[in-house]
């Protein structure tokens, strides 16, 4: 019985190699050599997006949020939000509508309703300076409000985002906010499952702007 399955073996390997089966393993070669440096370079993974450029007036639209930048200004100070920028800094202020795509209020800066949407004042910020690190987590509010700035759903609002950066950023009289596409993300470690943050996904757009001095 040993011996019988010796020469099956055989005639296999002989079958294979046998001249006629040339194309198929030259063909079977070809395919491997393809496909392993394509695997290997992440071709069966998620196709990468670009962002796309935008300008101020361009609205962004994301999966749960919009955003428009209307204008961008450097400052030394903000005096009816009593903000002044400490000495070799300046305020970065610019001013924004945003407007919730989802069912659920939502804050820019703080929790509501057990929902954080990291737009900014995160270390994964969804709204966030392109190319210039800021000192201090930024400052929000509307225009004759003193509350913390909400966002009701499907209610555009235009709201400013002031952040203190080195004096001397945007020199060049423009800047780029980028602009990051979110997913919702329940039940975090240290919160209870029914809280939900914006997870920043992938950077959805870059929109440049001129800066007023």
């Amino acid at each position: 019985m040993l011996q019988r399955a010796l020469r099956s073996a055989g005639h296999g390997i002989r079958a294979a190699l046998d001249p006629s089966t040339a194309p198929l393993w030259i063909a079977a070669i070809a395919v491997l050599g393809i496909a392993l440096p394509f695997i290997a370079l992440g071709g069966l993974g998620p196709a990468h997006r670009d962002p796309a450029q935008a300008t101020a007036g361009d609205e962004v639209r994301t999966a749960l949020y919009a955003v428009t930048l209307v204008d961008a200004e450097l400052t030394d100070e903000v005096e009816e939000q009593y903000l002044k920028a400490d000495q070799g800094e300046q305020l970065f202020v610019v001013t924004v509508v945003l407007e919730n795509l989802t069912s659920v209020p939502v804050g820019v800066l703080q929790t509501v309703d057990r929902v954080r949407s990291r737009l900014v004042g995160s270390r994964t910020p969804l709204l966030d300076l392109s190319g210039v690190a800021a000192t201090e987590d930024p400052y929000v509010w509307r225009d004759e409000s003193l509350a913390a700035v909400v966002l009701q759903p499907h209610v555009p609002a235009e709201v400013h985002i002031a952040w203190r950066v080195p004096e001397g950023s945007f020199s060049g009289g423009s800047a780029v906010l980028d602009v990051y596409d979110a997913a919702p993300q329940a039940g975090q470690v240290i919160l209870s499952s029914s809280a939900v943050t914006w997870r920043r996904t992938e950077k959805a757009a870059q929109v440049s702007t001129a800066v007023s001095p």
